[in-house]
């Protein structure tokens, strides 16, 4: 992490866990808005079994006033932040599955059946 004090840059050590990615990649507004609607889905189903949970969007804003281009900036991967009898979890999804920060991943068809386990801190049964 950066401070930026009147110009000048002073590195802060960072005293929280890294993010998985250091860089997320930016995504276009309807893939946002796809993956914000599934996230929806999943949370409107812990809701429904009374585990509260936190949507939060992510944008990455560049500022590199040294280099021309800068980076860009724009909409990352939505977050679900879930707070489960089993414990708090960090949800992301893909379209195709939800991932939690543990790496746990479960199919994002049944947004009900993944919430189910989720509340019980279950894995998601593989198929034989």
């Amino acid at each position: 992490m950066r401070v930026v004090t009147k110009g000048n840059l002073s590195t802060v050590p960072n005293t929280q866990a890294a993010p998985p990615s250091a860089n997320p990649p930016i995504l276009a507004d309807g893939e946002v808005a796809r993956r914000t609607h599934q996230l929806t889905e999943l949370q409107d189903a812990l809701a429904a079994l009374g585990v509260r949970s936190v949507l939060a969007r992510n944008h990455r804003l560049v500022l590199r006033y040294n280099r021309v281009p800068s980076g860009p900036s724009g909409m990352t991967d939505p977050e679900l932040r879930i707070l489960a009898p089993a414990g708090t979890h960090i949800a992301t999804t893909d379209g195709t599955t939800y991932r939690l920060a543990s790496s746990q991943e479960y199919p994002a068809g049944d947004p009900a059946a993944v919430a189910a386990l989720i509340r019980q801190g279950r894995h998601p049964v593989s198929p034989a």
